[in-house]
Parts: C-alpha cells; sequence; structure tokens
C-alpha cells in the first residue's frame, strides 16, 4: 500500500473534526431542552454551550430540531434482517422486535444521549412528530422484512393481499413497541439501555401466548 493510501486509511479510522463538531452540538441541544424546554431553548443557547458560531452551528444543521434529534438516521441491520428471514422461531413479533432495537441503538451508540435524547423528544410535539416521520421508513422497510418471513412460513393457499395486510398489521405493532421500548429507555439508568430494550422482547413473548390463547397460558389460570 502506498504512503497516500495508508494515510486515507488511518484518517478514514478516526472521527471527522466536522463530525465531532456535529456531536458536541448534539449533546448540547439535547441537555438544554431536557434543562429548559424545546420553546425556551434557542439557537444562541446552543452554540454558547457547545462552544461554535451560529455559522458553524447552520453547516451541520438546518434547524433547532435537527439538532436535538440528532444527524443519525434509524436503520436496520442487515445481518439481522437476514437472519429474521432465515430464522424458524415461531414467535414472528416478539423476534422483530430485536430489528427495532437495532434502529434505535443505532440511532444513537452513546445510551446516556439515547436516553436523554428520549426525554428531551417526549417533552416537545414537535419534536414527537418530527421523529415519528423518520420512524416511517422504518415501519416500511420492516413491514416489507416480515412480508418476506410470513411468506416463507405461511400456507402456499393464503392470498398475497392477505399477506400483505399481515405485514403491514405486524409493523404497526412494532411501531407501538418501539415506542414502549423509547419509554423503557428513558428509565433505564446509564449503561443499561440494551437490557431496556430486552425487556421489550421477553415482555412479548411472555404476553403473545396469553393474547392468543395459547396453551401455556391456559394452563397457567385452570392450575
Amino acid at each position: 500500500m502506498s504512503d497516500d493510501g495508508g494515510q486515507r486509511a488511518r484518517t478514514s479510522a478516526q472521527p471527522s473534526r466536522g463530525t465531532a463538531t456535529a456531536l458536541r452540538i448534539e449533546r448540547s441541544a439535547v441537555a438544554l431542552v431536557v434543562q429548559h424546554g424545546f420553546d425556551d431553548t434557542t439557537v444562541d443557547m446552543i452554540c454558547a454551550d457547545a462552544g461554535v458560531s451560529q455559522r458553524t452551528f447552520f453547516n451541520h444543521f438546518a434547524t433547532k430540531d435537527a439538532a436535538v434529534i440528532g444527524t443519525a438516521e434509524p436503520r436496520l441491520d442487515e445481518q439481522r434482517v437476514r437472519a429474521f428471514i432465515a430464522s424458524n422461531d415461531a414467535n414472528i413479533l416478539a423476534e422483530a422486535t430485536t430489528l427495532v432495537s437495532v434502529a434505535m441503538m443505532d440511532a444513537a451508540a452513546d445510551h446516556e444521549l439515547l436516553a436523554a435524547r428520549m426525554r428531551a423528544i417526549t417533552s416537545s410535539p414537535v419534536l414527537m412528530q418530527r421523529q415519528l416521520e423518520r420512524f416511517s421508513a422504518i415501519e416500511t422497510e420492516l413491514a416489507e422484512v416480515i412480508h418476506y418471513r410470513l411468506v416463507r412460513v405461511s400456507p402456499a393457499d393464503e392470498s398475497a393481499e392477505r399477506l400483505a395486510e399481515q405485514s403491514r398489521l405486524t409493523a404497526m405493532l412494532l411501531a407501538g413497541a418501539m415506542r414502549y421500548s423509547a419509554g423503557r429507555v428513558m428509565q433505564a439508568a446509564p449503561g443499561s439501555v440494551s437490557d431496556a430494550l430486552d425487556d421489550t422482547r421477553q415482555l412479548l413473548i411472555d404476553l403473545l401466548p396469553k393474547l392468543s390463547g395459547g396453551a401455556s397460558a391456559t394452563t397457567r389460570r385452570d392450575s
């Protein structure tokens, strides 16, 4: 490898200065909104707390709410998606929550920042609406992933229209699980965010047999 190539490799392995600046602005925006509320937090306050100029702020974020929500778009992990589609686990809804958890965790690798961001977002209707808009793309993608799984495990004579509706409904149920997980994340101590997300999945595993009248639920009630 040439010296130039080695330099490029070393540079790409480190966070860029712009990324570090954006993260500092995000931390300041989130902390100030948690402390003062969204309406009473100004761009001037965020810039002062982050130690940047307004020009630098607007080089990274078009609006104040964008700084609070952050630049990392929620996404699904491709490897987990492939594993989910190929899985034989009978509890599809509970297993699909692992995809939701990945989406949430990818949106902020810093768990403490993630929990603070959830508190900031849920404190403001404006931020809640923006976040719902961002996760609408994930909901569509989830429906597509779930459809692949349902096609594989469903009877051959089940109609394509029925499977499509089942996929959409499951994705909507997962959106509710996502909102529930967000509430658990807000209550979680720093470092225990992944435990809160895992607990959502376990709650679904325990709950779904009861909702469907499964044998395990009947056995416990009759015993």
